[in-house]
């Protein structure tokens, strides 16, 4: 199952308007560039922010190739993965108003993208040279779409709205379009949902709240395709401005990265029940500032978070019996400026990590140990 791992926040200030004609008919506004960097000259609508009070979402990989958002100018870039991790410009697309996050169904070459500003989903194909095509029109969701994850094996769409305190559930149409199927109050009034993960059972769905400090799970009903309305539990211990979420891609552990205690909360699954226990946690940050997003190797062995207020990245091993964490030596490994949204490849072998302010794209290569080596820096 392909896990979108995301860690946006959708409180973005913003004032202004320009336009692009083309993105708000669905035809896309699309460059394609084979040059280092992604200055095209590409106009897409949207307003202009005044500030970002929220992490960016994390990079996505699939099929030799890495799409990320860019909030500030409404668009959607892709780089080609080159073997030794580094990446390389490949081309650019509008989006909606202040994209926060990407998801892909790697296996039908498709792109999601939620609209902060707008508050819509935008849908894509990608071609045989990864370049995104926009297909259909964005579709509603709730306020402010702050994250969002594919469930590639039940053809499944999940978001979680910050402003509405909603989650909206979308089926993947034969042609790739989305049809929204339900909207679900999570966390009552003001619990700001923060991202949203699916296990990897793909029956389990975790929506961690900002605002309320609490982590829900919900159920899905395989028979009807829909969110049980009541969730199995709601958790509250040691969270403080959950996040982000990791899931273990083996194990039945799932990390949630919280702002506003420094800290990182480790659970473990009931793969029953999907029921959570704490384990050994909350885990402290080694850099003792806010974490912003959190991602898990392959491997199943090493967690890496981003601490945005750091400008670091912080390195755990974990336990694979246990679930908990060992902060390493040395801890840290220096980014770029706030990073945000992080993953691995697929590989294994390198870390990305995106940084709101200095607006690139940090690249690092995991030595066997599971430590980071910084590799390079790309624009975004």
């Amino acid at each position: 199952m392909y896990l979108s791992l995301v860690q946006p926040r959708s409180r973005v200030l913003a004032s202004g308007l320009s336009a692009c004609l083309l993105v708000a008919i669905g035809a896309g506004c699309s460059v394609n560039n084979s040059s280092s960097n992604n200055s095209s000259g590409l106009s897409c609508g949207g307003p202009a922010p005044v500030a970002f009070v929220t992490p960016q979402g994390a990079p996505v990989i699939t099929g030799g190739f890495a799409y990320a958002v860019k909030t500030s100018s409404h668009k959607v870039v892709w780089y080609r993965v080159e073997s030794s991790g580094a990446l390389t410009s490949q081309g650019e697309i509008c989006a909606g108003s202040q994209p926060t996050s990407i998801a892909v169904h790697s296996t039908r070459k498709l792109a999601y993208v939620t609209n902060n500003s707008s508050d819509t989903v935008s849908a894509y194909t990608i071609g045989t040279d990864g370049a995104l095509a926009a297909l259909g029109t964005p579709v509603p969701t709730g306020n402010g779409p702050a994250s969002i994850s594919v469930d590639w094996t039940r053809n499944l769409v999940y978001v979680a709205n910050f402003d509405s305190d909603s989650v909206s559930v979308y089926e993947i149409e034969s042609n790739g379009t989305l049809t929204r199927v339900q909207d679900l109050q999570t966390g009552g009034p003001g619990a700001g949902p923060e991202a949203i993960a699916v296990d990897t059972t793909g029956k389990i769905v975790y929506v961690p709240h900002f605002k309320s400090d609490t982590l829900s799970a919900y159920k899905l009903n395989t028979a009807t395709r829909r969110l049980e309305t009541a969730p199995i539990a709601t958790y509250n211990q040691g969270l403080k401005g959950p996040n982000a979420i990791a899931i273990h891609p083996t194990q039945p552990f799932i990390y949630i990265t919280n702002e506003d205690n420094a800290t990182v909360s480790a659970f473990r699954i009931n793969t029953t029940t999907g029921e959570l226990t704490l384990i050994g946690s909350p885990f402290s940050t080694t850099t003792g500032v806010g974490p912003e997003g959190g991602t898990v190797d392959p491997s199943g062995n090493f967690l890496y978070v981003s601490d945005g207020q750091a400008n670091t990245i912080s390195m755990y091993t974990i336990d694979t019996g246990t679930g908990a964490l060992t902060p390493r030596s040395p801890r840290t490994i220096g980014a770029g400026n706030d990073p945000e949204g992080i993953t691995v490849d697929p590989t294994g072998k390198f870390v990305y990590a995106v940084n709101r302010n200095s607006r690139d794209i940090s690249i690092y290569t995991i030595n066997p140990g599971g430590a980071l080596a910084f590799l390079s820096s790309v624009p975004l």
